[in-house]
């Protein structure tokens, strides 16, 4: 028996088995997760988890009540990006490596499997404390012909999934329940040590290659991150330092493949 092969597959058909702090609530296949979670967490308790029933990927999206003020309540992101990785590492065969792009794209051995997403309140402006924090994360276990040739035809970047890359036995609801205990932990972390280990388990698996992908017209080089986790680039030949929830708007959201027309 190695460390990431299921002797005993879970049942999709079941509720993942989450920490007592983390509550599963499905999301029928075909409806977006993260859209459902901002619409219903203003009414729900912190640590739900929203999950797709969808069995060929794992989309998950966690209502937050941080208690700090924007910039540092979208550290989150980072979060929830190493929990995909540490997931992926836990269950995935040891030649799966994981790296992340800007502003939250999930690499399998250099190819796009996943995006990672944030939401805040936006009532609490650019400096309040957000009631609310919604963070998602998706990941393609396995692609049918049709949906490899939709990636192929509306996106320019390489994809691929974890069944492409030797991650097939790996069901929905181990990733879901994997994902969600390495972000509680990752969580824990944070508001024990504060954001320098995750900026350091981040950067650990950033692309070498391409460190940022706008979907936008906007030019932007990347320079790194700065210790709060805003992104540092240079736009008009000036650096400038983006917060972790003002990057949709500064480079798009990150989408495996842009919707059919």
């Amino acid at each position: 028996m190695t460390l990431y092969y299921e002797d005993v597959p879970a049942d999709d058909n079941e509720a993942p088995q989450l920490p007592p702090l983390l509550n599963a609530v499905a999301v029928p296949v075909g409806h977006d997760v993260h859209a459902k979670a901002i619409a219903l967490a203003a009414a729900s308790d912190v640590g739900t988890v929203f999950y797709s029933e969808a069995v060929d990927r794992m989309h998950i999206a966690v209502v937050l009540g941080p208690e700090v003020a924007v910039a540092d309540a979208g550290q989150m992101l980072f979060a929830m990006m190493i929990a995909v990785g540490d997931a992926v590492g836990a269950l995935a065969p040891p030649e799966v490596a994981v790296s992340y792009q800007m502003p939250g794209y999930i690499l399998l051995n250099q190819g796009r499997a996943g995006v990672v997403r944030m939401t805040v309140d936006p009532a609490a402006g650019a400096d309040g404390v957000p009631d609310w924090l919604v963070v998602s994360a998706e990941l393609l276990i396995v692609e049918d012909d049709a949906e490899a040739e939709r990636l192929r035809q509306t996106s320019a970047h390489e994809h691929t999934s974890l069944s492409e890359e030797g991650g097939g036995h790996i069901s929905r609801t181990r990733l879901v329940e994997s994902c969600s205990r390495h972000f509680l932990v990752w969580v824990n972390r944070w508001q024990d040590d504060g954001f320098r280990p995750l900026y350091d388990a981040w950067m650990h698996r950033l692309d070498s290659a391409v460190q940022l992908v706008c979907e936008t017209d906007a030019t932007l080089e990347w320079l790194g991150l700065d210790e709060a986790g805003g992104m540092l680039v240079k736009r008009d030949g000036k650096p400038v330092s983006i917060p972790p929830n003002a990057l949709e708007t500064a480079c798009g959201i990150p989408v495996l493949a842009k919707p059919q027309s």
